[in-house]
This record gives C-alpha cells, structure tokens and sequence, in this order.
C-alpha cells in the first residue's frame, strides 16, 4: 500500500476515526437497535420514529454552509469539541424524551451536534493539517466510519439488555462528553506540527479560472447529491429492493450483510493504489458500476446469478461513491476553501438524504423494483454527464505536463 504513515497522521487517524466511529455509530446507526424500544415508550410506532433520522439529516444539511464558514473561523477542532458537547446534551435529551415533542426535539439537537461534529469537520480538520494530501486520511476514516454500525449495534444491544434503553442513551453521551470531546480538544496535532510528506510532485488541485469555477462546483454538486440520494436511499431500502425481486427474507440479509463489506474493500483498494487516476476517475468507475447493476436488477430473481452480481456491482460501486464525494472539492478548489465548500455541499447532499430513503421505499412499492432500477440509473447518467463535463473543465487550466495527474 502506498499510503504512508507519519507520527503526525498516525495521531490524526487514530482521533478521528474513534471520535467519528463513535459520532455515527451512537446517532446515525443507533435507531436500528434501539427504535423498537425508544418508541412505544414515547408514543410513536417504530415507523414514525424514524423520522427522527430524517430531522436529523435535514438539520445537518440546513446547518451545513454556516458550519463551514464556522470551520474556517475557528478551525476545526474548536467545532468538533462543541459538536461533542452538543451531541452529549442531544442524547441526554433524548433519553429523557417522554413524548413525541421531547422525542423530536432531541433529534433537531442531535441533527445540530451532527454538522459541528460528523464528516465535514472532520475531514476539514484533515485538510486544515495535510493540505490537499489529506485525501489519504479521508479515505483511511471512510474505512472506519463504514464499520460503525458494526462496532456500536452490539455494543448498544447489550447495555439496552442490562439496563434499558435510556441509560444506554446516557452512556452514549457519556462518550460524546468523556472521551470525544477531551480527543477534540487536546489529541488532535496541531495545525503545521506535522506536515505531511510532500506529494512527490503530483498536483493534486486543479487552478479553475473564475468563469469556471461555478461551473466546476455546480457539477461537483451534481455528483455529490446524485451519489447521497441513491446510496442512502437504498441504505434503507436495501432489504425491500433485493425481497422485491424474489429473493427470500433469509436470502434477502445475506446478500445485505454482503453489501458493507464490499463498500469497505472498494475504499480500501481505492486508498491502496493511492488514487491514482483521481477522484474522476473514481466517480467514473462508481457511477459506471451501479449505472450496471441497476441494468442487471430488472432481469434478476430470487435464484440465479444475477441478484448476486446486482449486489456486488452495486457494493462496490457505492463504496467508491462515498470516496468520491469526499475528496472532489479537494481537487477543483483551494485547500483553504475545502471546508466552505464541503459546508455548502453539505445542504443539498443531507436533503437529499433525508428524502431519498421515503422516494426509494414509495417507488419500489408503488412502481416495482425496475422503476427503482431505472431511477438509480438515470441519477447515474447524470454523474457520468457531470463527470464527464467536469474533466473538459480541469485540463484547459493545467500545463500539459501536469494533466495526466488530474483525472
């Protein structure tokens, strides 16, 4: 692997991937263990309840240009310790929730703590001590942050099992306050302590004129929100798509816990050879795979190859997403306006989430699953378009000799 390891990004990874293990795992993923739980005692059957998510989704995206702005105000780790106390006092709320209106306020503070303390700080916090090679730390939290449900889901069925779930939920903001928060504040390098190793003269940002710019950013949003509203849309709807087409309810979880460890091995192959080719060529080979297998699924059943191959181009191809989102303001935009830029990103991309699952879940149920396939498939035409007009932009700003290293 050509990812190379200093004290500095040792201590950078080791902070961040806890404290982002721990962010998601104890918010995001947490309703699939502690729903059926949560909500009968506040009133809401299990389905309503996760709307909770959605608020949450919402509110992240809604918050997302001030937190960048905010990034770049006070730096990152001042953000990520306030997100840690926020998400301490949004869990604490929650566990006290004795009704539908506590139950819901608590998920606005949780969507609130999420801006200042999920993904887009802490890949600026990357950025703001690596520059642009902070992609290689992106991708190595990625890795970490995809097993989060895998980590946290025992780990919240057994305190659940001992002591129910509002001391569990007290537990989980006792992380937030305990052990987040002092990483945030004290763990993390300090911004120039330790720089990283120089890129071996690759360059890795593209210098867009200003006409281009808009432009640059309009497709890389395009990119962003086509790839959230799929894969977190069938996230949820993952299960229903594949029993949709025949599989059985035992197949149907099989092939789903399949699907993680694909992603996963995508990113880590990706962060293997460096990549090489760029984040374009990452969004290519992403958009191209899932454009496949939504081809695949309107031929698949239950028995056969084609489910399985649907699942594996599709895992794959979601993996590679999630990477591409991440890193292409990286590439068109100055490091200094990563963080902006990400913030910006970040309203239409939570939208996005927050409504997808309920489209995903609607069509499949009211259209049948070839009209899911064929949703994702054009959501994918406009990635490969948008990729496609993004790589006309980049070369006219590079010297010759630079463009074979800007995909």
């Amino acid at each position: 692997m050509s990812v190379r390891f200093s004290r500095g990004r040792l201590r950078l990874v080791g902070v961040l991937a806890v404290t982002q293990v721990t962010g998601w795992g104890t918010t995001f993923d947490m309703p699939g263990v502690m729903a059926r739980h949560m909500a009968p005692d506040v009133g809401l059957t299990i389905d309503v309840s996760f709307f909770g998510l959605t608020l949450m989704m919402l509110i992240i995206g809604l918050t997302g240009p001030m937190i960048g702005k905010a990034v770049r105000r006070m730096g990152a780790a001042r953000v990520l310790a306030l997100g840690s106390v926020a998400s301490g006092a949004g869990l604490a709320l929650l566990a006290g929730a004795d009704g539908p209106v506590g139950y819901f306020i608590a998920w606005a503070m949780i969507g609130a703590a999420g801006s200042m303390a999920l993904s887009v700080p802490a890949y600026a916090a990357a950025v703001e001590r690596e520059g642009a090679a902070g992609r290689r730390t992106i991708g190595v939290l990625m890795i970490f942050t995809g097993v989060s449900s895998t980590i946290f889901w025992p780990i919240l069925n057994a305190i659940d099992g001992l002591a129910g779930w509002r001391v569990t939920l007290l537990a989980m903001a006792g992380l937030h306050v305990l052990v987040c928060l002092p990483l945030h504040i004290w763990a993390l390098p300090p911004v120039g302590d330790h720089p990283a190793e120089p890129e071996e003269g690759r360059r890795l940002t593209v210098d867009l004129p200003a006409d281009r710019t808009t432009q640059a950013f309009f497709h890389v949003g395009v990119i962003s929100v086509a790839f959230s509203f799929t894969t977190f849309g069938l996230a949820a709807a993952y299960l229903e798509l594949l029993r949709s087409v025949g599989a059985s309810v035992d197949y149907a979880l099989w092939l789903g816990s399949v699907r993680p460890v694909l992603g996963i091995a995508a990113r880590a192959a990706d962060l293997a050879i460096d990549g090489r080719g760029g984040p374009l060529v990452t969004t290519l080979a992403s958009a191209l795979l899932m454009g496949g297998a939504f081809l695949l699924l309107p031929a698949a059943s239950g028995t056969g190859w084609i489910l399985p191959a649907f699942v594996v181009f599709y895992g794959l191809g979601a993996g590679l997403s999630a990477m591409a989102r991440a890193v292409l303001p990286l590439a068109f935009f100055p490091v200094e306006e990563f963080s902006s830029r990400s913030g910006r990103l970040a309203l239409p991309m939570n939208v996005a989430n927050a409504l997808a699952p309920v489209v995903f879940v609607t069509v499949i149920h009211g259209a049948g699953p070839t009209a899911a396939a064929m949703l994702g498939l054009a959501l994918m035409v406009a990635t490969l378009v948008s990729a496609t007009l993004l790589a006309k932009l980049a070369p006219t700003s590079l010297p010759p000799s630079a463009r074979t290293d800007i995909s």
